[in-house]
Order: C-alpha cells, then structure tokens, then sequence
C-alpha cells in the first residue's frame, strides 16, 4: 500500500513537471510590485506610473508610449500570444496595444526618452492595435513597415475594463477584444513575425494591469478559480 501511494506521488510529481516544462510564460506583470515592474518597462513618452497595482498613463498627450525592456524580452520571440486588461479614464480616444516592435519607434513630433539599448540597434518596425482611435468611432491595426488589418468598428467606453488579446505567429495575427475575435491579418510575414510589445494612449489617460505573454504551448496550468496553479500566478481573481 506505501508503495503504491509514493508511485501516485511520483507520477503526479512527474506531470507537473512535464506541464510546467511544456508552458511558456514569456512575460508577465501584474503591477503588485512597482520597484519590480519599474525594471520591466521603458516608457519612452507621457506621464506613467504604478500605482493601486496598475500602470497609467496620466497625460492627455498623443504618443504616449512604454515598452518592455531588454532584461524582459527575447528577440527570437515570433509566435506569442499578448493580453492585457485596459481602462480608459479620460480623453478623445482609446488604447494603443503595440506588438511586433523593433528599433526606434516613431516620434511623431516628440522628442521620445531613451529607448532600450538592444532596439537603438534595429531598424525600425511598429505595429499598435488602435482600439477607439480617430475621435473613438473605429478601431485597427496600424504600422510602420508591416500590414494594417482592416477597419472595424469597436469604440472605447471610459471607465469599462476590456479585455485585449493578439495572437502572434511568423505569418500572421489575430485579434480578439473581451473574449470575442474581431479581426484576422494573414500572410503577414515581416520580420519572420518579431519584436516586442507595449502599452500606449493618444490623446488619452488610461490604465493597465495584468500583462502577460505566453508561446504557442499556452502559459502555466490555470486553478478552477482563475488563478495560474504555480508561484508564477499573478492574474487577479473577480474582475
């Protein structure tokens, strides 16, 4: 009888071992720790900070952009699912969801901060998912040096969580807002589908929380009551 229960022991040893070797959690941030997520983000325009385990962006200016640092992502990255939870608070538009970012991004008229050492190296290369964009009445993907996605018609209500996600491969993305696909680019293969993501407003104040990046094999094992099952968990429950 002991040897049977140390045999169901080892076996369910064993399988969480296979399950957290075959996730992929790339990235994640959850805003709980500001020192921590200060070394996570390079924001290279506008007025941000963490706060009330969040990250906002205060200033109504346009371009107001932050990116994942150099310590926190990897080049080789081209297939990754990215999601994201916003909110906006105030101003003429909504969310800038940026992906597939390389070199330095597009000033746009202001004098951007220092970018991360690895992307002053590359050329350029931006996508963003504008969600509410041109006076908040329609919604796509736009870039410097890839494919936009067609127009749809989402807008952004203030003070309403969404949640945001864009799935990522060598070839193409897919875009999905609150649970919900909205929209599909195919045969989109610049740069092999690389570069890193990033949070932005324009012309607006909003806030973010629960970022996380994960492979094709999905990140780690989820609880019934929406918690990822490991010390890696972070999502916030009840929202």
């Amino acid at each position: 009888m002991k040897r049977y229960g140390i045999f169901v022991l080892l076996c369910c040893f064993t399988f969480g071992i296979a399950t957290a070797a075959m996730a992929q959690l790339y990235f994640e941030d959850n805003f709980d720790n500001a020192n921590k997520s200060e070394d996570k983000w390079v924001p290279l325009w506008g007025e941000w900070e963490f706060k009330d385990k969040e990250y906002h962006q205060l200033s109504n200016d346009s371009n107001c952009m932050s990116i994942v640092s150099d310590d926190f992502w990897d080049e080789d990255w081209n297939e990754y699912t990215y999601e994201v939870r916003g909110n906006k608070t105030s101003g003429a538009e909504g969310f800038l969801i940026m992906f597939r970012c390389q070199g330095p991004m597009e000033p746009r008229g202001k004098a951007l901060k220092e970018h991360p050492p690895r992307m002053q190296k590359q050329a350029r290369l931006e996508y963003w998912w504008n969600l509410g964009g041109w006076g908040n009445t329609t919604s796509k993907v736009e870039s410097w040096g890839g494919v936009a996605s067609p127009n749809t018609n989402h807008t952004i209500e203030t003070g309403e969580w969404y949640s945001i996600k864009i799935v990522n491969t060598p070839t193409s993305y897919t875009l999905y807002l609150n649970d919900e696909k909205v929209g599909e680019t195919i045969n989109d293969a610049t740069r092999d589908g690389v570069g890193r993501v990033g949070v932005a407003t324009w012309s607006t104040t909003a806030r973010y929380e629960d970022v996380l990046v994960y492979g094709p094999d999905g990140p780690l094992p989820v609880n019934p009551k929406g918690k990822v099952a490991t010390t890696w968990g972070f999502l916030k429950a009840g929202r």
